[in-house]
């Protein structure tokens, strides 16, 4: 695990793949919406938090719902 207790391998896969959804979005929202965006980067950066943090939210959960599983 680590000397922190989080796996570095899995974050960087996450934020890799938080990437690729933040491009793809940001895309399709400048593709159907050209004006609305008026800082391309600052929302790139919104995305991706939100992403990121939407991930790591459904990796826990998924865990949870694994551990409790093999303890009944």
């Amino acid at each position: 695990m680590g000397l922190f207790g989080f796996d570095i391998t899995f974050l960087s896969i996450s934020a890799f793949v938080s990437l690729v959804a933040t491009i793809g979005i940001v895309f399709m929202v400048d593709c159907v919406q050209p004006g609305l965006m008026s800082s391309r980067a600052g929302t790139s950066v919104f995305v991706f938090i939100g992403v990121f943090t939407a991930n790591l939210i459904i990796e826990a959960g998924r865990r949870r719902l694994e551990r409790n599983r093999t303890r009944q």
